[in-house]
């Protein structure tokens, strides 16, 4: 399976990142300006926070990742990230430790995504540009926060460009929650078996099903969605705008080390382990797609890390 260059978290994932569409900044909603979570399909309750706390959650946060990636800590990494980018970061920590001063990030002309909440876990997106070693880059992300005494962590983090289907707003100019309409299923179902029929694959989960990595073989493996919940909002024609995250478990049969993916090679080496006749590998993807009204969903993009291997 084909894998790709290295993109969000100051480069700590190493990753395919394919999004065509994405939340930029200039396309975003005026008034967008707390945070919460839908606790229906129109979404109710009132903000938590206010655009000023909105931004200092993502100042707070920001530091939290550059004192990460700079300490190597896993510790301090996982009171910054959650559910599908939690995995990746600790393997490739383990993995590669602590990067330069220069991999440090900021965040740049922020634009929140903001659904009404009842109760906890609470949640919004933001679309921001990362600046990090003299280069800057589209970025979308979600937050997350499971409890009140929980801080803000990222649960969804991709690279993007293009305009996105454009979102709906209340009278109010907050987001509108929408379902996932089954995308993130319909995804790992086509990824696993190549069922189209609730999805119209682009061209990076086409390439995925190839069954051959250098002299080996590799058969896709087993897909699902997660781990933790998809997050969706309502677009203007009634559709959802997705992200989610995909768990695939992998075989590869008899190559050889030198063909193997660099990711696979590097943590296997780091844990003292040698490529047998087979290798196991599990990946985590993060996907962003688009869920019509009525109709087939589409992915918008994705990145692939590897979380474990033996």
């Amino acid at each position: 399976m084909r894998r790709a260059p290295r993109v969000a978290l100051a480069a700590l994932l190493a990753a395919a990142s394919a999004l065509t569409g994405a939340c930029a900044g200039d396309d975003a909603g005026a008034g967008t300006t707390g945070t919460g979570l839908p606790s229906g399909p129109q979404g109710s309750g009132a903000p938590a926070v206010t655009a000023g706390e909105s931004l200092k959650i993502l100042r707070d946060w920001t530091n939290r990742h550059n004192r990460a990636i700079t300490s190597g800590d896993e510790r301090l990494w996982r009171a910054a990230v959650i559910g599908g980018l939690a995995a990746p970061v600790s393997a490739r920590v383990r993995t590669y430790g602590r990067l330069p001063e220069s991999a440090t990030i900021s965040l740049l002309n922020p634009v929140l995504y903001v659904p009404r909440q009842n109760g906890y876990p609470r949640w919004f997106g933001v679309a921001a540009l990362e600046r990090s070693n003299g280069k800057d880059r589209q970025v979308l992300g979600v937050f997350v926060k499971t409890t009140a005494k929980d801080g803000w962590r990222a649960a969804h983090w991709l690279t993007f460009k293009g305009r996105p289907p454009e979102l709906a707003y209340d009278p109010q100019g907050y987001a509108i929650p929408a379902p996932d309409r089954g995308l993130p299923a319909w995804h790992a179902s086509y990824l696993a078996s190549g069922d189209e029929r609730g999805l119209v694959p682009d061209a990076y989960s086409a390439a995925a099903r190839t069954r051959r990595q250098g002299d080996w073989t590799a058969a896709p493996g087993r897909f699902a969605p997660g781990p933790g919940p998809s997050h969706a909002l309502r677009t203007k024609d009634g559709g959802s705008l997705v992200w989610y995250g995909l768990t695939q478990v992998q075989t590869l049969r008899g190559g050889t080390g030198p063909t193997l993916p660099g990711e696979l090679r590097n943590f296997l080496a780091k844990n003292h382990m040698e490529p047998g006749r087979s290798v196991q590998a599990s990946w985590q993807w993060l996907a962003i797609g688009y869920a019509p009204a009525s109709g087939m969903g589409r992915v918008l993009g994705e990145s692939v890390s590897l979380t474990a291997a033996r």
